[in-house]
């Protein structure tokens, strides 16, 4: 039943990207800094994750309604952060979206994938039975940088981002060593928005929202509401 469930939420996910085939957004709430694996996971039922949860399906809810939205681990060499994944947004609401929650939530940047077939990035993603640990082991081996992982009951869904054919090769490697299934790519292009400092990212968040439509303004000024600030204490949209 588990595979079933997996295999259905694989098919309305791959349904939604032939449809509407724009953009993802792969941004983290998380400030305390990358951790462990054990640390990252357990992060997904903290109320950080409820509360980021429940702002992107809140945000998503104007600016792409039919947008799809996962929890995951987002995973840089051997260390970890609670993270998600938005995905079927136009580019622009795309790249708000992204604006507005790495703003709230104090990040350095956010990746934004925007499938494009004339783009030179690739979007790799496959399943997998191997626990966090393992597959950051592995990752390490194929010299895999970062990844998000969606945890799905006993398997997981990894997402890589490969800017360069020299990237994409290390993901099919990656797929190889887990010995992975339903392997699927796509083309595209892929772009970081905010910088290394966060003071300066704030900037730049600010400056794409500012340039945004009126909707998306008033998006930002309801974010620092307390009624926004309350998402996710008592009822959590599904995800």
């Amino acid at each position: 039943m588990r595979k079933i469930a997996l295999a259905a939420s694989i098919v309305v996910l791959s349904s939604l990207q032939g449809v509407l085939a724009q953009s993802i957004v792969f941004v983290s709430p998380s400030t305390k800094g990358l951790v462990n694996m054990a640390c990252a996971e357990g992060s997904l039922s903290s109320f950080e994750q409820e509360h980021y949860l429940a702002a992107a399906h809140y945000l998503a809810a104007t600016l792409c309604p039919q947008a799809h939205i996962e929890s995951a681990v987002g995973v840089w060499k051997d260390q970890a952060e609670n993270s998600g994944m938005i995905d079927g947004c136009p580019n622009d609401q795309a790249r708000e979206l992204g604006a507005l929650l790495a703003r709230y939530y104090h990040q350095e940047q956010a990746l934004i994938f925007d499938r494009n077939e004339r783009g030179k990035a690739s979007l790799v993603s496959f399943r997998a039975t191997q626990p966090l640990g393992v597959i950051a082991i592995m990752m390490a081996q194929a010299k895999v940088s970062n990844a998000s992982v969606i945890p799905h009951n006993h398997e997981n869904m990894i997402w890589i981002v490969a800017a360069d054919p020299g990237q994409r090769a290390q993901s099919v490697a990656l797929y190889s060593l887990l010995h992975g299934d339903n392997f699927h790519e796509e083309v595209g292009t892929s772009e970081f928005i905010g910088d290394n400092d966060r003071a300066k990212a704030r900037e730049i968040y600010g400056a794409i929202v500012a340039r945004a439509p009126a909707e998306v303004r008033a998006l930002d000024n309801e974010m620092y509401s307390q009624q926004f600030n309350d998402l996710g204490l008592s009822t959590t949209p599904a995800h």
